[in-house]
């Protein structure tokens, strides 16, 4: 059977825009990230299989002489993080940072504290870690897909569960089990060395004043509002924030958006016991203020409990932080 020509033409562009107009399947996002990082590793790396059971590559691994990163252990490691072209994406390796030009005096580079349980970094980096010692270096290809397993808390992994794919410099530095007893135990050695003192107000927290006010200088009352200035410092010395301008500048973290006056807080003795601040600072700062007088100038440290916790507080503070804080109130009272 013929068929008229100009139905044969209306039929083939009926079919032309049936096809044009299909649908693709959509492909899971996943699997496009797992070959671009087969690719890589074909090209770059062409014997590096997947590694257990989450499938990240360990491309290099020195695994350390020193302890061993078992259950519940924190390790204290050193980072950079690259895109599969090389750009780096992320490092707190000073070096590094300087050698790229991105070196910030307010971020830090003293390393992180990660714990290796309960998906606090990716599972397939804790599977590869947890095969290391103190003291080990790694080079791992982190496929996108394999970061889904569970989401990290830390920084340095925040953008993987949504973003690309990621190769890891790893260099362990230390593996502490106790972490709160790690820090005590630094803290004590600190403030003995600097301040030839081993006072303390809280089970976690040393106090020194630096300058005392005479006996017969009136106490704050409850409930006054005070003004500070303070200078906070990691245990390295890395000022990561101040509200005195000069020394803002001098430690090269000042910011034009940063307002450069006193502290205003409201003294409570009230809330000495409780674990939480309506000053809006953390427990370790409000407590020693609290041991303060007008016109005096303390010193304390206290542990990350009563400073940022588990988390830190990103870029300048890493997770697990013991925090320095020299005080100053100013002796004009309300």
């Amino acid at each position: 059977m013929k068929l008229n020509k100009s139905l044969l033409v209306s039929l083939l562009l009926a079919a032309s825009l049936a096809i044009s107009c299909a649908v693709e399947p959509e492909e899971d996002e996943n699997l496009a990230f797992d070959r671009m990082m087969t690719s890589w590793i074909r090209v770059n790396y062409p014997s590096a299989k997947p590694f257990g059971t989450y499938g990240a590559y360990v491309l290099e691994m020195e695994k350390g002489d020193g302890a061993s990163i078992g259950d519940s252990a924190y390790v204290r490691a050193f980072y950079t993080k690259r895109a599969l072209d090389g750009t780096i994406m992320d490092t707190d390796v000073e070096e590094i940072a300087m050698q790229l030009g991105s070196y910030d005096a307010s971020y830090n580079y003293a390393g992180n504290t990660w714990r290796m349980t309960q998906g606090y970094v990716p599972d397939a980096l804790e599977e590869v870690l947890r095969t290391m010692r103190d003291g080990g270096s790694t080079l791992i290809a982190l496929p996108k897909s394999s970061s889904y397993h569970k989401t990290s808390m830390y920084d340095a992994f925040s953008s993987t569960e949504e973003s690309n794919n990621y190769i890891y410099a790893i260099e362990i530095d230390t593996v502490v089990t106790d972490i709160i007893g790690y820090q005590d135990k630094e803290m004590r050695k600190w403030f003995r060395a600097r301040y030839d003192s081993e006072d303390t107000i809280s089970q976690h927290q040393f106090f020194k004043k630096l300058e005392e006010k005479t006996a017969d200088t009136d106490t704050i009352k409850e409930g006054s509002s005070i003004n500070v200035y303070y200078v906070g410092r990691l245990m390295d010395g890395q000022v990561f924030d101040t509200n005195i301008e000069d020394t803002a500048k001098f430690y090269r973290i000042w910011s034009g958006a940063k307002d450069y006056k006193a502290l205003s807080l409201t003294f409570r003795k009230s809330e000495e016991e409780s674990s939480d601040s309506s000053n809006g600072v953390v427990k370790g700062f409000e407590q020693a203020i609290l041991k303060m007088n007008y016109g005096e100038k303390a010193v304390t440290l206290f542990n990350s409990e009563l400073g940022y916790g588990e988390a830190g507080s990103n870029p300048a503070i890493p997770e697990y932080s013991p925090l320095v804080f020299w005080l100053y109130i100013d002796p004009s009272k309300d």
